[in-house]
């Protein structure tokens, strides 16, 4: 009996090992992406927004942004130009858009049309970025891939 209990443990220790390797393996892929236009490219939707204060980060994604806006598409394309779409719940006026955008991939900046952002991290289903508003606060959003 105390064979067989010591069989069973040292399979579950073992079990237990190879699965934790298994999932840092995972976590380890998705912590960064290459930072390239191709690995950039896609359709993305705002899904968090807030104020970097010195007291942490403060929520604002209701302050900064309707809720009309909240379903809007962000695609960047292949070809470094961008359609934004109103989708969804439509805004009034309409906030679709187009133009152009890049990434500077030494400096981590990321170009759509004029206006530039930092990007933070890029793990090929996220991108968090951080910006000056008008103001003067840095706002940081994060954006998931659709």
């Amino acid at each position: 009996m105390k064979q067989l209990l010591f069989v069973l443990s040292a399979l579950f220790i073992t079990s237990s090992l190879f699965t934790a390797c298994k999932k840092k393996e995972l976590a380890d892929t998705e912590e960064e992406c290459e930072l390239t236009v191709a690995a950039l490219a896609g359709k993305y939707k705002i899904v968090a927004a807030s104020y970097v204060e010195a007291s942490g980060d403060r929520d604002v994604l209701h302050e900064i942004y309707d809720d009309c806006e909240l379903d809007d598409i962000n695609e960047l394309k292949a070809d470094k130009t961008f359609v934004y779409t109103d989708g969804g719940e439509k805004c009034d006026p309409d906030g679709s858009t187009s133009g152009t955008w890049d990434v500077n991939t030494n400096s981590r900046i990321l170009i759509l049309n004029t206006g530039t952002s930092t990007i933070l991290s890029f793990n090929c289903k996220e991108l968090v970025v951080t910006y000056r508003d008008d103001a003067g606060n840095i706002v940081k959003e994060t954006y998931r891939k659709q």
